[in-house]
């Protein structure tokens, strides 16, 4: 980690954090009003030299406002030294990349301050509060990423290189919030199945040729016993020897036909073993040779750490992951009334674990893949897959007029769970969409109204990825992929609590102009500092009135009363001076 002597707060940040003092309308109008001097002071422990923590946590959360698009693009175009930052881009790097912090807090606590902000600006009572689920991918171009994989796109269908980013948000009645998220990568299933596959044969073969040894023995034992009794003449003829020549015949064929499965299965296995070589060449685990997957970034973390936590949580699956957060949203105090997902994430465990919380009175509503999941039907308690349900009820469809709607309603049982079942066809379209609710005194209407708020997520995703790099952070540590990923999040909290405060404007265009006004404030000041600094030094060469030569100058300019008043708090700062 870079360390500097000099930990003094330094220019434009010293000033926001210690006071009020305006550095555009994103900082003027949002940051102040999170607090993030307390919310970032319990991190100064991970840092006990150089540059203050809050001052570089403040930094990276700000920077983006400046058309600042990384940290290296930030002070490569010298926005660093307009905004008053001493020091090099490394200990932003280093303090971005740091294993003991915990993002996740971070992000807790930036949303609970946002949550007290939204309930003074608006009344959200009475309203659908929902915790939404959903993942999406984040494009990578740096195959030594810690942690980069191959996964499927399931929007374009194509395979790219980078994480499955879950995300966990909270609808409060009137905007989208994230509040937890997970980064994933995809080991592949190709060479795993290739390999299970040659696993099954390598056992059906071991066992064919013990069975064929075993044989083999008894044969051997049996045919040098009647070879003696034939060497015997008294014994020839004998009933006993001519049973032991019947048993002989039969053991040999016995022999040859396990012999010949023998030969089958290992035939089979050396298939398999081919299979196995092409798939680690075609489809290699995490889709990288394992020469390159070698080469990746790889961190030796305390396992007491967030940052191995985090790094652990990439290999788990989704659906596990899924319940994690939930049971954190819930344990933070988050009060909801459904949780809505869409056909990925729905299971049996994740059902139970929302019924687990009884008293929080919890429903869910979610979207069904329409598979050979088997739910027993309540009405004749046969069980039956959802399609052969839609088509064994398709005579009782009914017409939604608000949604341009057929549905068809389901009472099942899944498992030793109560659900409805909706089939759904949306106009005169011909497939069908399956939908299942445990909130058994819900209609249709109602369910639909619910949820579309899961198409919030989506408008996330969307304006994050566009507007505030989320998924463009190319650094190879995975604590900072974490990092950036934690940054964005917190600057949409920012701009959803801007646009509550600014009605009728999209976020895009928020955006926009809160990155134009906060350069070109910044800028205009310092220019007008510079040129201050000249008509000073003019003055002092002539041995006159800097201020009578700065009102000389403009004497003559038919736009004197317009440039007097651009330069106005410049001038009445250097006259108090």
């Amino acid at each position: 980690m870079q360390h500097f002597k000099d930990t003094k707060k330094a220019g434009e940040f010293e000033k926001f954090i210690d006071s009020d003092s305006k550095t555009g309308l994103c900082l003027e109008d949002t940051l102040k009003f999170f607090e993030i001097q307390r919310i970032f002071k319990q991190f100064e422990s991970v840092k006990q030299g150089g540059i203050n923590v809050v001052l570089v946590l403040t930094a990276l959360l700000v920077m983006l406002f400046y058309n600042g698009r990384n940290i290296h693009n930030f002070f490569s175009r010298q926005f660093g030294k307009l905004a008053g930052i001493k020091g090099s881009k490394n200990p932003y790097y280093d303090l971005l990349g740091n294993e003991y912090i915990c993002w996740r807090s971070v992000l807790y606590l930036f949303v609970m301050r946002y949550l007290n902000l939204a309930n003074r600006l608006r009344d959200n009572t009475g309203q659908i509060r929902a915790l939404i689920f959903d993942d999406s991918p984040l494009e990578k171009r740096g195959k030594k990423i810690e942690g980069v994989s191959k996964i499927h796109d399931h929007v374009t269908g194509r395979f790219i290189f980078g994480y499955k980013i879950l995300v966990c948000g909270y609808w409060d009645g009137g905007n989208f919030i994230p509040v937890d998220f997970s980064l994933h990568r995809e080991r592949g299933k190709e060479l795993d199945k290739a390999r299970t596959r040659r696993n099954r044969a390598r056992q059906k073969f071991r066992k064919a040729r013990s069975a064929w040894q075993e044989h083999k023995k008894r044969h051997n034992k049996s045919r040098g016993k009647l070879n003696v009794l034939r060497n015997e003449r008294e014994n020839a003829g004998r009933p006993d020897v001519e049973r032991l020549e019947n048993y002989v015949a039969r053991s040999k064929k016995k022999l040859s036909k396990l012999r010949k499965k023998m030969k089958d299965a290992e035939a089979n296995l050396e298939s398999k073993e081919k299979l196995v070589k092409e798939k680690q060449k075609t489809a290699p685990l995490y889709g990288l040779p394992p020469s390159k997957y070698r080469k990746q970034y790889r961190k030796d973390r305390s396992e007491d750490s967030p940052g191995y936590q985090r790094r652990k949580e990439a290999d788990q699956s989704k659906s596990g992951n899924v319940i994690n957060m939930l049971r954190r949203v819930i344990k933070r105090g988050f009060v909801f009334d459904y949780v809505l997902f869409d056909s990925w994430f729905f299971s049996k465990e994740i059902l139970e674990c929302i019924e687990s919380f009884h008293s929080k009175c919890i429903k869910l509503i979610a979207m069904i893949k329409m598979n050979k999941t088997l739910y027993k039907d309540c009405l004749d308690n046969q069980e039956g897959k959802a399609g052969e349900l839609r088509k064994k009820y398709r005579k009782k469809s009914k017409r939604s007029r608000k949604f341009n709607a057929t549905y068809i309603k389901v009472p099942v049982w899944y498992g030793n769970r109560r659900l409805n079942m909706f089939f759904i066809r949306i106009g005169s379209g011909t497939k069908w969409k399956c939908m299942v609710t445990n909130d058994l005194n819900l209609s249709f209407n109602k369910l639909m109204e619910i949820y579309h708020i899961r198409w919030s997520i989506e408008v996330f995703f969307k304006d994050a990825k566009q507007y505030l790099q989320l998924g463009k952070c190319q650094c190879n540590n995975f604590d900072s992929q974490i990092g950036a990923a934690t940054l964005a999040m917190m600057q949409y909290i920012m701009l959803l609590l801007y646009k509550q405060m600014h009605y009728g404007q999209s976020l895009g265009s928020i955006f926009d102009m809160l990155g134009t006004q906060a350069q070109q404030e910044n800028i205009s000041r310092y220019l007008l500092e510079l040129f201050w600094d000249v008509i000073l030094r003019i003055g002092k060469i002539l041995k006159v009135d800097c201020f009578e030569l700065f009102e000389e100058i403009l004497s003559d300019n038919q736009r004197a009363d317009e440039i007097i008043e651009l330069f106005s708090p410049v001038l009445e700062k250097k006259r108090a001076a």
